[in-house]
């Protein structure tokens, strides 16, 4: 009898063990199913978020190398495409596979919030301005680095996001001229595609420091060797020494800089550039170990950054960009030249200076070329067309 009881016992408990298997696979299986839904539909909806198609080939090309090429090769106007553009002597064809998102670093302590100020422009400069593109022909991720002081045409908006008056000033600050928050993130995408030549951008992250150093510290801090010395509250470092970035001391590498220096926003736009990279290597390495942490990195970020990507878009951006190809090289730095331009207040001039960016115009065509576009040869230049 107690043996029977037993073996009732044994095959309960077996019973119970596969249920709980059963139940845990049946959970696996839905957790799974559930990101792969994330990932079609997010990428379905990122596809479909730009307005424009292509860049403005018309402002991005070189008409006369364009007319010189065209009668080289006995192409007419006709067979001309509209993508195309001629640059150096040579033909590019946009690739309109590519996924571009901006990425901005927000100027800003503690949570971020959707909320608008459009009356003390609260809301936080754009310190850190990245256009991050994702090529799925060639499987590389690109990232355009944006000096914050580059100067251009910026408007300022009202409490009913009317353009009051517009200014030629630097970039950053088109965000808190727009308000911030969701206004914001809109109203310099549109700012930064007109500054690439109608660029399509897909998305957007207004990301506050604390957040970027929440990522950092998920994905277990980043070792660099400092490019520069400076002293800041968060920590100070010297020149060429191995320092390790995790939790208050990411601040002081990736957002302090010496006003007291002209050109500093380009040099603390190079320390960007290395800790993007070393960050981009330890992601990918998580997300290769565990998918899932996509998910806990976007709650993690959701309350220090405002965004046009939902979680959706995240997912399949991050599945994307994890077997993708990435290094130093791919990080390309908008050129031109610092500016000490002087500050006049009713009319008199005082000693203290704005440090602004001039871009230079022809180095830009060439990044925009290089990242985005693909060489097309023609009959008469060379065999085929690639």
């Amino acid at each position: 009898m107690q043996e029977k009881r037993r073996k009732r016992r044994k095959k309960r408990k077996r019973n119970v063990k596969a249920g709980i298997f059963a139940a845990f696979t049946c959970l696996m299986a839905g957790a799974g199913l559930f990101f792969v839904l994330l990932y079609a539909l997010g990428g379905a909806r990122l596809r479909a978020s730009a307005e424009s198609g292509a860049p403005d080939a018309v402002l991005l090309s070189d008409e006369g190398a364009a007319q010189d090429i065209r009668r080289k090769t006995g192409l007419s106007t006709l067979q001309w495409q509209d993508d195309w553009v001629a640059l150096d002597g040579k033909v590019y064809a946009y690739d309109d596979s590519c996924i571009n998102l901006l990425v901005l670093g927000i100027d800003k302590a503690g949570k971020m919030k959707d909320e608008t100020d459009y009356e003390k422009w609260g809301s936080g400069q754009a310190d850190a301005i990245f256009l991050v593109s994702l090529n799925p022909t060639t499987e590389k991720i690109s990232i355009i680095g944006i000096p914050r002081n580059a100067m251009m045409e910026i408007d300022i908006y009202d409490g009913e996001e009317h353009v009051k008056e517009t200014v030629f000033d630097q970039i950053c600050l088109q965000y808190p001229y727009a308000g911030g928050g969701k206004p914001g993130i809109e109203k310099t995408k549109e700012k930064v595609s007109g500054l690439l030549y109608g660029l399509p951008i897909h998305g957007a992250f207004a990301v506050g420091y604390d957040a970027v150093a929440r990522v950092n510290d998920m994905a277990g801090g980043v070792d660099v060797v400092a490019l520069e010395s400076l002293e800041t509250r968060y920590g100070s470092y010297k020149e060429g020494e191995q320092i390790h970035l995790e939790g208050e001391f990411v601040l002081a590498y990736v957002k302090v800089r010496n006003m007291d220096i002209l050109g500093s926003p380009t040099m603390r736009l190079e320390r960007q550039k290395q800790y993007l990279t070393a960050l981009l290597a330890k992601v990918k390495e998580e997300i290769k170990k565990n998918p899932a942490i996509v998910a806990d990195m976007y709650r993690a970020a959701s309350g220090y950054m405002v965004t046009d990507v939902t979680l959706d878009k995240a997912v399949y951006l991050a599945a994307q960009a994890s077997g993708y190809q990435f290094d130093k090289d791919d990080i390309h730095l908008l050129r031109g030249e610092d500016k000490a331009v002087p500050i006049v207040k009713d009319g008199v001039e005082t000693q203290d200076y704005y440090d602004d960016y001039y871009l230079d115009e022809e180095s830009l065509k060439s990044t925009m070329t290089e990242v985005f576009y693909t060489e097309v040869v023609l009959e008469g230049q060379g065999a085929g067309q690639q």
